[in-house]
Order: C-alpha cells, then sequence, then structure tokens
C-alpha cells in the first residue's frame, strides 16, 4: 500500500514537471498574444472595479461601453473573475491573476486527470494518460491561440469532477458544480449532462443529493441570465458563422488522433468491466466526430447550436475528457497497444508543438483598466432600448440635457450617484449610464421616475426648479433578489453539511 501511494507521488510530480513545460511560454515577461486573452483582462479589471465599489453579484460593468456601462458579467460567465479578484486583491496584477488562473487550470486539470484514470487503471497508465491531456492539441489551442480562461478553468473543474465523483467525494462535489456552472456557459451547457450521466451509470445514487446542491448555489447567475434574455439583444445577433471554423475543427480533430485510434481500440476490446463508461464516452466520441466536422452543417442552423455553442472546436472539450480515459484503457493492456500509445503520445506532441510558438507583449496594468470596449463581439448583450451605438465617452457622468443650474457631487462612482441639484429652472437630467433593470433612485427621499425614451438608452430625470438631493444605485432586482437569497439558502446548507460531518468525524474519534 505505502509502495502504492509512493507510486502515485512520483507521478504526480512528474505530471507537474510535463505541465511546466508546457506552460513554460505564458512564463516569460509580458502576456501571450491570443484572440481574447486582452478581452479577458479588460473585462476582469472592470469587473474587479464594480465588485470593490459594492456590487454583489457583479451584474454591471459600469466602465465598460464607453463607460455607459454594459451587464455582460450577468450573463457570461463570470466565474474566473470571482477567482481573480481573490488573486488581485492579495496585490497581484490583473495580468497575473489571468495566468495564474490560466497556470493553475492545467496543473490541476492534469493531476486531477492523473487521480481520475488511476481510479481504473495502473498509475503508469494514468500517468500517459494524463501526459495525453496536457499536450492535447485542443488544450493548447484553447491556451495559447483562443486565450479562453472560463474554457479552461471549466475543463479543469470538470476532469476535477471526475475524479470527485469515482472517489465519491460528497463535500468537494457541491463547491465544484458551482465553480463549473459560472466557469463557461457552453462548457456547462455540455458537462453537467455529462457528469450526470457518469454518476447514473456508475450507480453513484447518493451522489445526486451533493449534485444538485451544487446547482442550487449557481441559480444566483443562471436563473437571470435565462430570464433576462428577452431584454437583449443577444437573440437577433449572429455572433458567428460556425461555417467558417469547420476547417480548423476537423485540423484539431485529425490532429487529436491518438484519442480517435485509442477510443477505436477500446469499441474492438472485449468485454470490460468498465463497459457502463466505455459506452458513454464512445457515445460522446462520436458526437465530437460529428458535429465538429461539416457533416453537421444543417444541424448548425438550429438555433440552440449557432446562438449558445457558437463554434464547433467547443465540443472538442470533450474528448479532452473522455479522450485520456481511452488512452489509459489501451495502455492498461499489455502487448502491441501499448507500443502503439507510445508512437500515439509522440504524434500528439509533436502535433502540439505548433501551437506552444507564441509571442508575448509587455503592457502595463493601465493598458487594460482603461480600456472601455464592451469585450463581447457583437455588442450582444446591448438592452433592446439601445438603438444607436455609444462612439465616444461622455465628458460628464452627469449633466443638464435640458434646462440649467449647478451640480454639487456628493459621491458619483460606475453604479453610484449623489449629489445636490440647484435647478434654475425646471430641467431634465441626464445621468451618462445605460439603464438596466436594478437601477432606481431617489429625489428629494421620493422615487424617481427614469425615462429611457432616448436612442442610447441612458437615464434621464426630470428635476423641478430648487435644489434638490438626487440619490441612484445599481442594486439587485426583485427576482435577482429571490434568485440570491435561494442560492445562499443552499450554500448555508452545504457549509451547515461540512460543518455537521466535521463534528460527527470529530466524535467519533474521541
Amino acid at each position: 500500500m505505502k509502495r502504492l501511494q509512493f507510486q502515485h507521488i512520483v507521478w504526480i510530480f512528474i505530471i507537474i514537471g510535463c505541465a511546466l513545460l508546457v506552460l513554460y511560454p505564458l512564463l516569460k515577461p509580458g502576456f501571450i498574444v491570443t484572440d481574447d486573452g486582452d478581452w479577458m483582462i479588460i473585462r476582469f479589471s472592470a469587473f474587479y472595479q464594480s465588485l470593490r465599489e459594492g456590487q454583489f453579484p457583479v451584474r454591471f460593468l459600469g466602465r465598460l461601453n464607453n463607460s455607459y456601462g454594459y451587464p455582460v458579467a450577468n450573463f457570461l460567465y463570470p466565474g474566473f473573475m470571482y477567482i481573480g479578484s481573490l488573486i488581485k486583491a492579495i496585490g497581484f496584477s490583473f495580468q497575473t491573476s489571468v495566468e495564474m488562473i490560466i497556470a493553475s487550470s492545467v496543473l490541476f486539470g492534469g493531476v486531477a486527470m492523473y487521480i481520475w484514470l488511476s481510479s481504473y487503471f495502473t498509475p503508469f497508465a494514468g500517468f500517459i494518460g494524463s501526459l495525453s491531456f496536457l499536450f492535447s492539441p485542443y488544450l493548447l489551442y484553447d491556451i495559447y491561440k483562443r486565450g479562453s480562461v472560463g474554457e479552461l478553468l471549466a475543463i479543469a473543474v470538470s476532469v476535477m469532477l471526475c475524479a470527485a465523483i469515482v472517489k465519491k467525494n460528497r463535500f468537494l462535489i457541491p463547491i465544484l458544480i458551482l465553480l463549473l456552472s459560472i466557469s463557461h456557459n457552453t462548457l456547462a451547457f455540455f458537462f453537467i449532462p455529462f457528469l450526470l450521466l457518469y454518476i447514473l451509470i456508475n450507480k453513484s445514487y447518493g451522489l445526486l443529493v451533493p449534485f444538485g446542491l451544487g446547482l442550487g448555489m449557481s441559480l444566483f447567475f443562471w436563473v437571470p441570465a435565462l430570464l433576462e434574455q428577452s431584454i437583449i439583444v443577444f437573440n437577433r445577433v449572429h455572433v458567428s458563422n460556425p461555417k467558417q471554423f469547420f476547417e480548423i475543427s476537423t485540423t484539431i480533430l485529425l490532429q487529436s488522433s491518438l484519442f480517435l485510434v485509442a477510443a477505436l481500440v477500446g469499441l474492438l476490446g472485449r468485454k470490460h468491466k468498465y463497459n457502463g463508461e466505455r459506452l458513454l464516452f464512445l457515445t460522446i466520441v462520436i458526437i465530437v466526430c460529428v458535429f465538429v466536422t461539416v457533416i453537421s452543417l444543417y444541424i448548425w442552423n438550429i438555433a440552440i447550436f449557432s446562438k449558445i455553442i457558437q463554434f464547433p472546436y467547443r465540443w472538442l472539450s470533450l474528448l479532452l475528457l473522455v479522450g485520456p480515459w481511452f488512452v489509459a484503457y489501451v495502455v492498461d493492456k499489455k502487448g502491441m497497444p501499448r507500443v502503439f500509445m507510445f508512437f500515439g503520445i509522440l504524434y500528439c506532441i509533436y502535433s502540439s508543438l505548433p501551437y506552444i510558438k507564441t509571442e508575448s507583449v509587455i503592457r502595463p496594468d493601465g493598458f487594460f483598466t482603461t480600456n472601455e470596449g464592451t469585450t463581447t463581439v457583437a455588442n450582444e448583450y446591448m438592452p433592446k432600448w439601445v438603438t444607436q451605438e455609444f462612439e465616444i465617452r461622455p465628458a460628464k457622468r452627469v449633466e443638464f440635457y435640458s434646462g440649467s443650474g449647478t451640480l454639487y457631487e456628493k459621491k458619483v462612482t460606475t453604479q453610484t450617484i449623489d449629489l445636490v441639484i440647484d435647478a434654475k429652472e425646471p430641467s431634465v437630467l441626464q445621468i451618462n449610464t445605460l439603464f438596466y433593470p436594478g437601477w432606481g433612485g431617489v429625489l428629494d427621499n421620493e422615487i424617481v421616475d427614469i425615462s429611457v425614451e432616448n436612442p442610447y438608452g441612458v437615464m434621464r430625470i426630470a428635476i423641478p426648479i430648487g435644489i434638490h438631493h438626487l440619490y441612484m444605485a445599481f442594486r439587485e432586482t426583485t427576482s435577482r433578489f429571490i434568485v440570491d437569497i435561494v442560492s445562499t439558502g443552499f450554500f448555508i446548507t452545504y457549509i451547515g453539511t461540512l460543518i455537521f460531518a466535521f463534528w460527527k468525524r470529530k466524535k467519533v474519534k474521541k
């Protein structure tokens, strides 16, 4: 037993070393140039600003959209930004915080993959499977070409969940499900049903309760995101054309042929005691092969695929989960399959090398904290009442739209307006912030009527002649507040179960 534990420790250290090789370009000075990397840091810096100003949960990023504000955090995976905010609060820069999330995702993903696979197969087979994960083309494509922090986090958490399920860890599953649910919208849509099926196939029915507990804790994000889609332009905007991405998706699939060959060997193998898992994982491989290639061209006309999934290559994230299992499955066999797997690993590493060739750019934090773009492809989370784009940032946060007077600012931030108005005549005050449900205020302690009857959708308020006090803030709506309470209830239940389990274990030891 001790010898086996020592073997696990050795293999884990080797896996960490291999992960550091994969991450070497990330360790160089500067930030790697990727498709989305800069936008992720910009959005994160605006998120952190809103969080520091007291908004929680964070939904409306007041600095973005030329400082008119943008509700992107209400709809698009905030997970890495909550984690990044904790790292940033310690004293790291925004760039370093994101790099640490990427690196941690790869490291934890690789180690968790080994823990998961070695629960089925020999330590050596688990190591080879983990190695195939670390050097898989799509993982490196995600890191060094796309810079998709949310996807990398979701992939790592999903691997950790597989390990937690097979180890029947009831206390780790809820928090990991919560993290997966807010790590990436599309990948949560993939992985959560997969993990549920995995639990059922393992007949680990006792894990359904902690699984549901984790989903309950994530309601604060998912319910508003789903309910409020009707008030944004998302459903009528074409974010991407999936047909343009079949070539790269197919290329990466072919470069991942190690997984496909291993799955084929698994299909042709004799009956195995892991037949349930093998059938589920083979089904996933087939689904991936269909949806990343031109075979599925007409299926992509279905709205749920083009709107939610957007890019065919995202299906490859599922292959990252089941592919290494088949690699370990084949390596666990004796004879020729091991030889094929050895050359397969070499081919996998060779295919991945082009993605590691990157360039880095050194930028100060100010580059990210002063950028005021929307950080989305087509402003798809803009409210429907906005009919004209914001071309330049406003000179002032608050100004007179009509009438005249003097404004005395007590406190003006991206989500709080506190000022005294000396109106010389009946006037209309314009708050140069996009209206979104949650904004409200009082004028002289009476609820104010907010008008958004303008192309920009900014807030306008009628001000009578005289001296008045206006206070406005962005807060939770009634429906969001109710969901927050429900999520908090699930979280308290989770904490309660941890405390009870600790107390019970302590009592048994006595």
